[in-house]
């Protein structure tokens, strides 16, 4: 007797309870342990991930398949159309452009010339961001211990160093808003969660290696995967093809993405970083964080962001979809004056809170 097991992955609207119990996951563990005992060889195997299988037994030779299931029924890999330039052109033109308040505390921070008081002004005056602030400044992951239930209480009870961050993770949940689970987020506001991580990771290695500003560390962390709202529609589309050769064949995402689309995430992300006139910092570490040997401005920063983005995805895993690889990671440390050996007390030095704390939960 032979086996083939199909089943197991997380599908539809996926929260972070889901990832915690795995129980699809567990299940097929199960299974396997199951055969295992009883001495069945198992031929086939397409467990967890992120999409439903379909699996077929072909009566005449008892073969089996398993295939991903696909929403639109009958749509198959092959049929999934390459978009093409224009297509591309019109998403990024359709993308939401980043708030002025956002482009002026970048400029403030990156200057080091502002006044607090007016930066809180026009904080009050835009009623979705002064919303979206108070929310995550009373998350668990801000911790005040106290309700701050304005901008001027935040601006006293938090500061100005935690407040300026906190208008920035706004915007970026803001940007990353339209982004729904079955694309590159595997949960809802998944990419935004990543993002939020990799900033906070970054501002702390930054403050660790003592290279580069630690404001613009947090803020290149936060903004490393705009490119992923451009492409995310693609990715949806063909997304159980998709998700199958990220989770079986390991493929890198960004050389999937070229193969798929043309253009990888981080090439959509520099196209937005010119369109929103963010500075070539910024732009650097958006367009070539998964090469930092590339970087044609700040290869500090980008080696920051770099490491910041491993550590978010490797201790926040299946919030998006996007497990970077460790093969650069030597090179990397190095870019920052680090070894091997100073990896672990990065690692220890990051607050619990960024990688178990959910914002979207609070």
């Amino acid at each position: 007797m032979r086996g083939a097991i199909g089943g197991g992955g997380l599908v539809g609207e996926v929260d972070e309870r889901d990832l915690w119990l795995d129980i699809g996951g567990k299940t097929a563990e199960t299974v396997k342990d199951i055969l295992r005992e009883n001495g069945i060889r198992v031929d086939e195997v397409e467990t967890g991930g992120y999409f439903s299988t379909r699996m077929g037994l072909s009566l005449d030779d008892l073969t089996t398949n398993i295939e991903p299931l696909v929403s639109a029924g009958s749509l198959r890999e092959k049929e999934i159309t390459r978009p093409t330039e224009e297509d591309l052109e019109r998403a990024i033109e359709g993308v939401r452009p980043i708030p002025q308040i956002a482009l002026k505390i970048i400029r403030m921070l990156r200057e080091g010339d502002y006044d607090i008081d007016d930066v809180a002004m026009e904080v009050r005056q835009d009623q979705v961001i002064a919303a979206r602030v108070l929310r995550l400044a009373n998350s668990a992951l801000v911790g005040a211990g106290k309700v701050i239930d304005s901008i001027d209480r935040g601006l006293i009870m938090l500061g100005e160093k935690h407040l300026l961050p906190l208008v920035l993770s706004a915007t970026a949940e803001m940007l990353f808003g339209d982004m729904r689970p079955g694309g590159y987020s595997l949960c809802k506001g998944g990419v935004f969660h990543h993002a939020l991580a990799a900033a906070m990771t970054a501002h702390e290695i930054s403050v660790f290696t003592g290279r580069c500003q630690p404001d613009i560390a947090y803020t290149a962390g936060l903004l490393h995967d705009i490119g992923k709202i451009v492409l995310d529609q693609y990715v949806s589309r063909s997304a159980p093809f998709f998700y199958r050769s990220i989770e079986n064949e390991r493929v890198d995402l960004c050389s999937l993405e070229k193969d798929r689309f043309g253009i990888d995430h981080q090439e959509t992300g520099g196209l937005l970083a010119k369109k929103w006139g963010l500075p070539p910092v910024l732009a650097d570490c958006i367009q070539y964080h998964h090469g930092p040997e590339k970087s044609e401005v700040d290869r500090e920063l980008v080696s920051i962001v770099r490491l910041a983005d491993l550590l978010a995805a490797r201790f926040k895993v299946g919030h998006q979809l996007d497990r970077p690889g460790v093969e650069l990671l030597e090179e990397t440390l190095s870019n920052i004056g680090l070894k091997r050996e100073d990896f672990s007390i990065i690692v220890d030095k990051i607050p619990r809170s960024v990688f178990e704390s959910s914002l979207l939960a609070t």
